[in-house]
């Protein structure tokens, strides 16, 4: 298989949406995918014991993408953005590219959970080995110091680890630069996965082999992947254009969480008014001897719009001092222990009823202790009946982002964190998502390739996200 200098045989991709450059670069090719399972003996499963996938691929300067059939994928690694696009109905969902290493992060965990609860159990046989993890997901599962060893075959070499193999390699293959040699590791780590120490070799190979076989192995049995590329041509197209698509529309019995995520992504952030508005209503509270209220409406503001709860007159503080319910709320919060939080869930509940259930801050509140206590759906409720009563206060969004990452939905927790953080970036609750985000590019930083660099302190990572709950195409991880 050679290069040839003009796109002889062009994907589909590159010719219905990429947007042609005056600097042509980079490749694209054809690639086919065949997937065969052997299964341990009394497995039984639904999915097939031999299938076969076409894509069409392209390694732009910062951007890759994938078709197969009607859907494309475009990671935009400059703008950290992963497109995914409905060819057929013109339209695309936006996600950001931390919710992939950061389900990556929790998913490895989670694996190593089930291997020694299995191990604890005496059912040894049925934990994966951790290579083969490493394998799917393409993160470390633990620190490594040995290598990769190879084995030459005849006109492949097979290459293993801890005496597992994970790729065979042929000797045919198209030499490129070592920067399509990367983003070619890289299509493979946001497609079908690839050891980091596979994806490495791959990288520094310096070209794009004609055909390889990745082997992996699941509770189940053994898979293995054979890679087959053709078609493969040079003058891809530098850049993308999203121009001919439009974001995919809310439908009418969207759930909840859709509409609340849909709805956030087109509201601006509260203006000065907000706040002096909010400001004059606790005013108003303290004046009719009502704290507690007050308190409440000084936090909704805080949350909504960042400003401080300060320039408080001493009748107010002490109005405040002398307020059971605020005792009472804030000592809950501060509870560490099982019991205690749930004695703190308690008073949140009786305060609920004393004061409305509609009232926002308390709701917020039941629903960062249900989370506390692991009551991850419920608490998810909760943060959503905030939203859709207050669709602006921002700092709600990093709570529901967070019960949503510890239900493994990764990208709709971005989202939650994204729509929260274009509404107040300076809020500091969103410290957390911003931390999180520095360890996923210090800890991964190949699922990073370009654009390395974070905004400044207490600003938004990533661009705007387009509503969608649809994952599907993400991903063909098993």
């Amino acid at each position: 298989m050679t290069l040839v200098p003009a796109l002889r045989r062009a994907s589909v991709a590159a010719i219905f949406f990429l947007g042609a450059s005056a600097a042509q670069a980079s490749v694209a090719f054809h690639v086919t995918v065949t997937t065969e399972r052997i299964l341990k003996p009394g497995v039984k499963t639904s999915l097939p014991a031999r299938a076969t996938q076409d894509s069409d691929v392209v390694l732009g300067e910062h951007y890759l993408s994938v078709r197969d059939g009607k859907s494309l994928t475009v990671l935009d690694f400059a703008t950290r953005r992963r497109h995914l696009i409905d060819m057929a109905a013109s339209t695309y969902d936006s996600y950001s590219l931390f919710d992939v290493a950061g389900f990556r992060r929790i998913e490895i965990a989670h694996r190593q959970g089930m291997a020694g609860a299995l191990q604890a159990g005496g059912l040894q046989a049925h934990v994966t080995p951790p290579v083969y993890e490493e394998q799917a997901l393409s993160v470390p599962a633990a620190r490594r110091r040995n290598a990769l060893a190879p084995h030459v075959l005849d006109g492949a070499v097979l290459w293993s680890l801890d005496g597992q193999p994970l790729l065979r390699l042929g000797i045919a293959g198209s030499p490129v630069s070592n920067d399509d040699a990367t983003a070619f590791a890289q299509y493979l780590r946001y497609t079908w996965g690839g050891h980091p120490l596979v994806l490495k070799l791959l990288a520094d190979g310096k070209r794009i082999p004609a055909d390889f076989t990745l082997h992996y192995e699941e509770v189940g049995g053994k898979v293995a992947r054979h890679f087959r590329i053709s078609a493969m041509t040079v003058g891809a197209p530098a850049t993308y254009s999203l121009a001919a698509y439009r974001p995919r529309p809310l439908a009418a019995d969207a759930p909840p969480l859709e509409s609340v995520l849909a709805q956030a992504a087109s509201l601006p952030p509260l203006g000065p008014q907000a706040h002096l508005a909010l400001r004059a209503e606790a005013e108003r509270l303290f004046a009719a001897d009502k704290p507690f209220e007050a308190f409440l409406t000084m936090l909704e503001d805080h949350f909504s719009t960042g400003e401080l709860v300060d320039k408080l007159s001493p009748q107010q503080i002490r109005a405040m001092q002398e307020c059971q319910p605020i005792h009472d709320l804030t000592r809950g919060l501060l509870a560490k222990d099982k019991e205690g939080i749930a004695d703190a869930l308690a008073t949140v509940q009786e305060l609920r009823r004393q004061t409305g259930m509609a009232q926002p801050v308390l709701a917020l509140f039941e629903g960062n202790l249900r989370a506390k206590l692991g009551q991850w759906p419920e608490a998810t409720a909760l943060y959503l009946q905030v939203l859709q009563a207050r669709p602006q206060m921002a700092a709600a969004y990093q709570d529901l982002g967070d019960a949503l990452l510890a239900q493994f939905d990764a990208p709709n927790a971005w989202r939650s964190w994204d729509a929260g953080r274009a509404m107040a970036p300076s809020l500091r609750q969103f410290r957390k998502a911003n931390d999180l985000e520095r360890s996923l590019l210090n800890d991964y930083p190949a699922f990073f390739a370009e654009g390395t660099t974070l905004p400044p302190e207490g600003q938004p990572s990533t661009s705007r996200p387009a509503n969608s709950t649809k994952t599907v195409g993400s991903t063909n991880l098993p």
